[in-house]
């Protein structure tokens, strides 16, 4: 355990280091896969590489779920369509013509708290 934090920051830190780790090994199996001369093995590296995106899928929903700042973060940019930055310019209100256009998720997301003029 951590001294001195939380069991709650523990288990997050915990999961923040298994993400690196998870993406870390995401990387080391598709360097793998593109070098690899013989096809059975490339197909190895691939499958493995495929096995370690889920597991780091798995640890970015539990944080999701489990660390509810970063889950607001998670649901704002996930899953949208169109230039990314457009997203945050869309929930920061700066929305400008052209490529800053809100996708349709961030243009249905709202507060419902009103103006706050």
């Amino acid at each position: 355990m951590l001294s001195g934090i939380s069991k709650k920051a523990a288990d997050l830190d915990f999961a923040i280091q298994s993400l690196k780790e998870e993406l870390q090994a995401v990387d080391d199996y598709n360097q793998r896969a593109e070098m690899a001369v013989d096809p059975e093995l490339k197909e190895i590296m691939l499958h493995n590489r495929n096995e370690e995106m889920e597991h780091a899928a798995m640890i970015v929903e539990w944080i999701r779920r489990n660390q509810l700042e970063f889950g607001g973060e998670i649901e704002d940019y996930l899953f949208t369509q169109g230039k990314i930055i457009g997203v945050e310019a869309q929930l920061m209100g700066r929305v400008s013509g052209g490529e800053d256009k809100p996708t349709e998720k961030a243009s249905s997301l709202s507060l419902n708290i009103g103006s706050l003029k």
